[in-house]
Protein backbone atom coordinates (compact mmCIF):
# COMPACT_ATOMS: atom_id res chain seq x y z
CA UNK A 1 0.00 0.00 0.00
CA UNK A 2 1.46 3.34 -1.03
CA UNK A 3 2.10 5.86 1.70
CA UNK A 4 -0.09 8.95 1.28
CA UNK A 5 1.82 12.12 0.53
CA UNK A 6 1.59 14.53 3.44
CA UNK A 7 -0.10 17.89 3.09
CA UNK A 8 -0.38 20.63 5.69
CA UNK A 9 -2.75 23.44 4.76
CA UNK A 10 -0.73 26.49 3.70
CA UNK A 11 2.56 24.65 3.99
CA UNK A 12 5.62 25.37 1.94
CA UNK A 13 6.30 22.19 -0.01
CA UNK A 14 9.95 21.26 -0.46
CA UNK A 15 10.19 18.98 -3.49
CA UNK A 16 13.24 16.96 -4.47
CA UNK A 17 13.84 15.15 -7.74
CA UNK A 18 16.81 12.98 -8.74
CA UNK A 19 17.69 10.98 -11.82
CA UNK A 20 16.71 7.33 -11.85
CA UNK A 21 20.30 6.08 -11.64
CA UNK A 22 21.54 8.95 -9.47
CA UNK A 23 23.67 10.17 -12.37
CA UNK A 24 24.37 13.65 -13.69
CA UNK A 25 21.45 15.52 -15.25
CA UNK A 26 22.79 19.02 -15.93
CA UNK A 27 25.99 19.02 -18.01
CA UNK A 28 25.52 22.23 -20.00
CA UNK A 29 23.77 25.58 -19.86
CA UNK A 30 21.26 24.24 -22.42
CA UNK A 31 20.17 21.51 -19.97
CA UNK A 32 19.56 24.11 -17.28
CA UNK A 33 17.74 26.50 -19.61
CA UNK A 34 15.39 23.90 -21.07
CA UNK A 35 14.44 22.76 -17.56
CA UNK A 36 14.21 26.31 -16.20
CA UNK A 37 12.04 27.71 -18.99
CA UNK A 38 9.85 24.63 -18.71
CA UNK A 39 9.48 25.31 -14.97
CA UNK A 40 8.49 28.87 -15.85
CA UNK A 41 5.87 27.95 -18.45
CA UNK A 42 4.35 25.10 -16.44
CA UNK A 43 4.23 26.97 -13.12
CA UNK A 44 2.19 29.63 -14.90
CA UNK A 45 0.00 27.02 -16.58
CA UNK A 46 -0.76 25.33 -13.25
CA UNK A 47 -0.79 28.64 -11.33
CA UNK A 48 1.72 27.27 -8.87
CA UNK A 49 3.54 29.76 -6.66
CA UNK A 50 7.23 28.84 -6.55
CA UNK A 51 9.54 30.70 -4.19
CA UNK A 52 12.81 29.23 -5.37
CA UNK A 53 14.70 26.34 -6.91
CA UNK A 54 18.22 24.99 -7.17
CA UNK A 55 19.61 22.95 -10.07
CA UNK A 56 22.39 20.67 -8.87
CA UNK A 57 24.35 18.32 -11.12
CA UNK A 58 22.28 15.22 -10.23
CA UNK A 59 19.07 16.60 -8.75
CA UNK A 60 16.68 19.53 -8.34
CA UNK A 61 15.24 21.24 -5.26
CA UNK A 62 12.17 23.43 -5.30
CA UNK A 63 10.14 25.32 -2.70
CA UNK A 64 6.51 26.10 -3.56
CA UNK A 65 3.18 27.14 -2.04
CA UNK A 66 0.58 24.95 -3.78
CA UNK A 67 -3.14 25.30 -3.18
CA UNK A 68 -3.25 21.52 -2.73
CA UNK A 69 -1.25 18.45 -3.66
CA UNK A 70 -3.33 17.79 -6.77
CA UNK A 71 -1.99 21.05 -8.19
CA UNK A 72 1.59 20.24 -7.19
CA UNK A 73 1.43 16.69 -8.54
CA UNK A 74 0.00 17.82 -11.87
CA UNK A 75 2.80 20.37 -12.27
CA UNK A 76 5.54 17.90 -11.30
CA UNK A 77 4.14 15.22 -13.63
CA UNK A 78 4.06 17.64 -16.57
CA UNK A 79 7.56 18.91 -15.76
CA UNK A 80 9.14 15.47 -15.42
CA UNK A 81 7.47 13.87 -18.43
CA UNK A 82 8.03 16.81 -20.80
CA UNK A 83 11.66 17.30 -19.83
CA UNK A 84 12.37 13.55 -19.98
CA UNK A 85 10.93 13.41 -23.50
CA UNK A 86 13.08 16.32 -24.70
CA UNK A 87 16.20 15.12 -22.85
CA UNK A 88 15.83 11.61 -24.28
CA UNK A 89 15.40 12.97 -27.78
CA UNK A 90 18.49 15.16 -27.32
CA UNK A 91 20.73 12.45 -25.89
CA UNK A 92 19.45 9.37 -27.72
CA UNK A 93 18.46 7.64 -24.51
CA UNK A 94 15.08 6.11 -23.67
CA UNK A 95 12.95 5.25 -20.68
CA UNK A 96 12.30 7.03 -17.39
CA UNK A 97 14.69 9.83 -16.50
CA UNK A 98 13.73 10.56 -12.91
CA UNK A 99 13.51 8.24 -9.92
CA UNK A 100 9.77 7.64 -9.70
CA UNK A 101 7.63 10.33 -8.13
CA UNK A 102 9.16 13.43 -6.64
CA UNK A 103 10.00 13.52 -2.94
CA UNK A 104 8.35 16.23 -0.86
CA UNK A 105 8.12 17.50 2.70
CA UNK A 106 5.67 20.17 3.98
CA UNK A 107 6.82 23.05 6.17
CA UNK A 108 4.06 24.87 8.02
CA UNK A 109 5.99 26.70 10.72
CA UNK A 110 7.37 30.04 9.47
CA UNK A 111 10.83 29.37 10.88
CA UNK A 112 10.95 25.96 9.16
CA UNK A 113 9.82 27.54 5.89
CA UNK A 114 12.66 30.04 6.01
CA UNK A 115 15.18 27.37 6.97
CA UNK A 116 14.01 25.18 4.11
CA UNK A 117 14.36 27.95 1.51
CA UNK A 118 17.82 28.82 2.81
CA UNK A 119 18.74 25.14 2.55
CA UNK A 120 17.54 25.03 -1.07
CA UNK A 121 19.50 28.14 -2.03
CA UNK A 122 22.62 26.98 -0.20
CA UNK A 123 22.94 23.59 -1.89
CA UNK A 124 25.82 24.80 -4.12
CA UNK A 125 27.58 26.19 -1.03
CA UNK A 126 27.25 22.86 0.78
CA UNK A 127 28.65 21.08 -2.27
CA UNK A 128 31.66 23.46 -2.42
CA UNK A 129 30.74 24.95 -5.80
CA UNK A 130 30.63 28.54 -4.50
CA UNK A 131 31.28 30.40 -1.26
CA UNK A 132 27.97 32.28 -1.33
CA UNK A 133 24.62 31.19 -2.76
CA UNK A 134 24.25 34.43 -4.72
CA UNK A 135 27.40 33.50 -6.70
CA UNK A 136 25.75 30.46 -8.29
CA UNK A 137 23.71 31.08 -11.44
CA UNK A 138 21.64 27.91 -11.14
CA UNK A 139 20.07 28.77 -7.78
CA UNK A 140 18.75 31.79 -9.72
CA UNK A 141 19.19 33.73 -6.49
CA UNK A 142 21.30 36.48 -8.17
CA UNK A 143 18.30 37.27 -10.38
CA UNK A 144 16.15 38.28 -7.41
CA UNK A 145 18.44 41.33 -7.17
CA UNK A 146 19.70 41.99 -10.70
CA UNK A 147 18.59 41.29 -14.25
CA UNK A 148 22.14 40.80 -15.56
CA UNK A 149 24.26 39.51 -12.66
CA UNK A 150 26.82 37.70 -14.84
CA UNK A 151 27.12 40.05 -17.81
CA UNK A 152 26.64 43.61 -19.02
CA UNK A 153 23.12 44.58 -20.03
CA UNK A 154 23.06 44.47 -23.84
CA UNK A 155 22.35 47.77 -25.62
CA UNK A 156 20.57 46.59 -28.74
CA UNK A 157 21.85 49.31 -31.09
CA UNK A 158 25.44 48.36 -30.24
CA UNK A 159 25.01 44.57 -30.33
CA UNK A 160 25.99 42.25 -33.15
CA UNK A 161 23.12 40.98 -35.28
CA UNK A 162 23.34 37.34 -33.99
CA UNK A 163 22.71 38.51 -30.40
CA UNK A 164 19.90 40.87 -31.45
CA UNK A 165 18.24 38.08 -33.43
CA UNK A 166 18.64 35.67 -30.51
CA UNK A 167 17.03 38.11 -28.06
CA UNK A 168 14.11 38.68 -30.44
CA UNK A 169 13.59 34.93 -30.89
CA UNK A 170 13.60 34.32 -27.13
CA UNK A 171 11.15 37.18 -26.66
CA UNK A 172 8.88 35.68 -29.30
CA UNK A 173 8.94 32.24 -27.63
CA UNK A 174 8.24 33.78 -24.23
CA UNK A 175 5.30 35.83 -25.47
CA UNK A 176 3.93 32.73 -27.21
CA UNK A 177 3.98 30.84 -23.89
CA UNK A 178 6.57 28.33 -25.04
CA UNK A 179 9.63 27.03 -23.24
CA UNK A 180 12.99 26.92 -25.03
CA UNK A 181 13.86 23.60 -26.64
CA UNK A 182 17.27 22.12 -27.27
CA UNK A 183 17.38 22.64 -31.01
CA UNK A 184 16.54 26.34 -30.67
CA UNK A 185 19.08 26.92 -27.89
CA UNK A 186 21.84 25.16 -29.83
CA UNK A 187 21.03 27.35 -32.84
CA UNK A 188 21.03 30.57 -30.79
CA UNK A 189 24.28 29.97 -28.92
CA UNK A 190 26.19 28.60 -31.94
CA UNK A 191 26.61 32.05 -33.51
CA UNK A 192 27.45 33.95 -30.31
CA UNK A 193 30.79 34.88 -28.80
CA UNK A 194 31.79 34.44 -25.14
CA UNK A 195 30.32 37.60 -23.58
CA UNK A 196 27.26 37.39 -25.81
CA UNK A 197 26.49 33.89 -24.52
CA UNK A 198 26.50 35.23 -20.97
CA UNK A 199 24.26 38.13 -21.98
CA UNK A 200 21.77 35.85 -23.70
CA UNK A 201 21.73 33.48 -20.73
CA UNK A 202 21.03 36.35 -18.35
CA UNK A 203 18.33 37.66 -20.69
CA UNK A 204 16.60 34.27 -20.86
CA UNK A 205 16.63 33.83 -17.09
CA UNK A 206 15.32 37.29 -16.25
CA UNK A 207 12.70 37.15 -19.04
CA UNK A 208 11.36 33.78 -17.91
CA UNK A 209 11.75 34.65 -14.20
CA UNK A 210 8.75 33.09 -12.48
CA UNK A 211 9.56 33.07 -8.77
CA UNK A 212 7.09 34.57 -6.31
CA UNK A 213 8.93 37.67 -5.05
CA UNK A 214 5.94 38.66 -2.89
CA UNK A 215 5.95 35.24 -1.23
CA UNK A 216 9.67 35.58 -0.51
CA UNK A 217 9.18 39.09 0.91
CA UNK A 218 6.33 37.89 3.13
CA UNK A 219 8.47 35.03 4.41
CA UNK A 220 11.72 36.93 5.04
CA UNK A 221 10.56 40.54 5.35
CA UNK A 222 12.34 41.65 2.16
CA UNK A 223 14.48 40.29 -0.66
CA UNK A 224 17.54 41.90 0.95
CA UNK A 225 16.87 40.00 4.18
CA UNK A 226 16.44 36.77 2.25
CA UNK A 227 19.75 37.29 0.51
CA UNK A 228 21.46 38.08 3.81
CA UNK A 229 19.91 35.04 5.49
CA UNK A 230 21.56 32.70 2.98
CA UNK A 231 24.94 33.97 4.19
CA UNK A 232 24.18 33.72 7.92
CA UNK A 233 23.10 30.08 8.01
CA UNK A 234 22.96 27.07 5.69
CA UNK A 235 19.41 26.06 6.63
CA UNK A 236 18.41 22.48 7.26
CA UNK A 237 16.24 19.66 5.94
CA UNK A 238 15.62 16.32 7.65
CA UNK A 239 12.27 15.27 6.21
CA UNK A 240 12.68 15.08 2.45
CA UNK A 241 14.13 11.75 1.28
CA UNK A 242 17.33 13.10 -0.24
CA UNK A 243 20.18 10.72 -0.98
CA UNK A 244 23.13 11.77 1.17
CA UNK A 245 26.38 12.41 -0.67
CA UNK A 246 29.28 13.71 1.42
CA UNK A 247 31.48 14.55 -1.56
CA UNK A 248 31.97 17.98 -3.10
CA UNK A 249 30.40 18.57 -6.53
CA UNK A 250 33.54 20.30 -7.81
CA UNK A 251 34.70 17.12 -9.58
CA UNK A 252 31.57 17.23 -11.75
CA UNK A 253 32.57 20.74 -12.86
CA UNK A 254 36.10 19.52 -13.55
CA UNK A 255 34.84 16.57 -15.60
CA UNK A 256 32.50 18.80 -17.62
CA UNK A 257 35.42 21.10 -18.46
CA UNK A 258 37.61 18.14 -19.40
CA UNK A 259 35.16 16.51 -21.81
CA UNK A 260 33.98 19.84 -23.26
CA UNK A 261 37.49 20.40 -24.64
CA UNK A 262 36.97 17.28 -26.78
CA UNK A 263 33.53 18.32 -28.06
CA UNK A 264 31.64 15.79 -25.96
CA UNK A 265 29.10 18.30 -24.61
CA UNK A 266 27.92 19.58 -27.97
CA UNK A 267 24.46 19.12 -29.55
CA UNK A 268 23.21 15.59 -28.97
CA UNK A 269 25.52 15.24 -25.95
CA UNK A 270 28.06 12.84 -27.58
CA UNK A 271 29.38 12.02 -24.10
CA UNK A 272 26.37 9.77 -23.48
CA UNK A 273 26.61 8.05 -26.86
CA UNK A 274 30.10 6.57 -26.49
CA UNK A 275 30.57 2.81 -27.02
CA UNK A 276 31.46 0.89 -23.89
CA UNK A 277 35.16 0.54 -24.65
CA UNK A 278 35.62 4.29 -25.13
CA UNK A 279 33.51 4.97 -22.07
CA UNK A 280 35.83 2.84 -19.92
CA UNK A 281 38.91 4.59 -21.35
CA UNK A 282 37.32 7.97 -20.66
CA UNK A 283 36.43 6.93 -17.12
CA UNK A 284 40.05 6.06 -16.40
CA UNK A 285 41.20 9.33 -17.96
CA UNK A 286 38.84 11.29 -15.70
CA UNK A 287 40.03 9.41 -12.63
CA UNK A 288 43.62 10.27 -13.50
CA UNK A 289 43.11 13.92 -14.49
CA UNK A 290 40.41 15.21 -12.11
CA UNK A 291 39.70 14.93 -8.39
CA UNK A 292 36.64 12.76 -9.03
CA UNK A 293 36.10 9.58 -7.05
CA UNK A 294 35.17 6.35 -8.80
CA UNK A 295 31.53 6.70 -7.77
CA UNK A 296 31.37 10.24 -9.19
CA UNK A 297 32.86 9.15 -12.52
CA UNK A 298 30.25 6.39 -12.70
CA UNK A 299 27.48 8.94 -12.07
CA UNK A 300 28.97 11.31 -14.63
CA UNK A 301 28.95 8.64 -17.34
CA UNK A 302 25.76 6.90 -16.16
CA UNK A 303 27.78 3.75 -15.85
CA UNK A 304 27.18 1.00 -13.28
CA UNK A 305 29.83 1.17 -10.58
CA UNK A 306 32.79 -0.98 -11.53
CA UNK A 307 36.53 -1.11 -10.93
CA UNK A 308 38.19 1.47 -13.14
CA UNK A 309 41.66 1.16 -11.71
CA UNK A 310 42.46 -2.42 -12.57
Amino acid sequence: MKKKRRHAGDALQHTYKITRDGGVLFYRREDHLVYYTLQSVLSRKHRLRILGTSHMYTHVHEGSLPEDLVQLSAYEHDLSSTFARDYNRETGRSGALFDGRFGSAPKKDEKKKRSCMIYIFNNPVEKKLVKKAREDRWTFLPYYEKEYPFSRRPVIRYCRKPLVDAIHLVEHEFRSGRYLKYNLLHHLFASLEGEEKEQLTDFIIQRYFFFDRKGCEDLFGSIDRMMAATELTTGQEFEVKEIFDAYSDLPYREMCSAVERYGMLGPGLPLLRLPEERQVRLARFLLAHTTAKEQQVAKFLHYSLFSLTE
